[in-house]
């Protein structure tokens, strides 16, 4: 699965509805002060900045939104039948030269 189709895919998963939130995510979110709202417009809105596409049991892939301006990742796994949303959380620059590129 190239690029474009695991964002379509994230996309028209999310369009119909066909998500899970693990319980980490909804942990992370609570921690970092992340809405559901907000989590799902990062996703709906966001670009793919790495792919695993052998990942098991399903592909995943990081993402990048912005929430108030602010970037923030989200690592999602396309399933078949579902998107499961795995964690969300701010880049640290500790680890990211900018959003988008790891140190």
């Amino acid at each position: 699965m190239n690029l474009s189709d695991m964002l379509e895919r994230i996309k028209d998963l999310l369009g119909e509805r066909k998500y899970l939130i693990t319980t980490h995510a909804i942990f992370r979110m609570s921690d970092r002060g992340v809405s559901m709202e907000d989590l799902i417009s990062l996703i709906a809105e966001g670009e793919i900045i790495e792919a695993y596409p052998d990942r098991k049991p399903c592909p995943a892939a990081l993402m990048l939104g912005f929430i108030s301006a602010r970037p923030c990742h989200a690592v999602v796994a396309i399933c078949k039948d579902r998107l499961s949303i795995i964690t969300v959380y701010w880049p640290d620059e500790e680890c990211w030269l900018d959003c988008r590129t790891r140190r």
